[in-house]
């Protein structure tokens, strides 16, 4: 039995699904709470990330040259930055549509956190190899820093959703 689900009745643990035998069914259906799972948090700060990481394809990505314009991100002449951008966009929509039950699975996880990596991938990428005769600026920072939150928050999110070993 998990710690969340353990409920104390004269001295005694109890679960959730033995409360009913227990104090009869109209106490233990009064009872019951609706418990937020305790990976909500890590969820919105994956959303909070790629947020970000869109926003930040709204910067300019480069001094001067291709990208340095607003919508850097999406200038022709980025490769990385394109990447980076459309990972951004994809994982705000897939951490979004997470909110429903039906797409929290350690699949969906690991998708959401490989888009995470990739606009940290691709944000770095973009930097490490510039647009030719430019470098990088404002845009592919922000993106990496946000891509490395929003990876991060996903994966501790998926830890937090699977069952520990301990529960039985």
């Amino acid at each position: 039995m998990c710690l969340p689900c353990a409920t104390p009745v004269r001295g005694k643990t109890y679960g959730s699904e033995c409360l009913v035998s227990v104090l009869g069914p109209e106490v233990a259906a009064s009872a019951e709470t609706l418990v937020r799972p305790s990976d909500a948090r890590a969820r919105s700060i994956a959303r909070l990330g790629f947020a970000l990481a869109t926003v930040a394809t709204v910067l300019p990505w480069s001094r001067f040259g291709p990208g340095s314009e607003a919508f850097g991100a999406w200038s022709r002449a980025g490769g990385w930055s394109v990447l980076a951008a459309v990972a951004a966009v994809l994982g705000l929509v897939l951490s979004f549509a997470q909110r429903s039950r039906r797409l929290r699975s350690p699949g969906w996880d690991l998708a959401v956190a490989m888009l995470g990596a990739a606009v940290l991938l691709g944000s770095l990428l973009s930097v490490a190899y510039p647009a030719a005769f430019s470098r990088p600026w404002l845009g592919p920072w922000v993106a990496a820093g946000a891509g490395a939150l929003a990876c991060g928050a996903t994966v501790i999110a998926a830890r937090a959703s699977v069952p520990s070993a301990l529960s039985v």
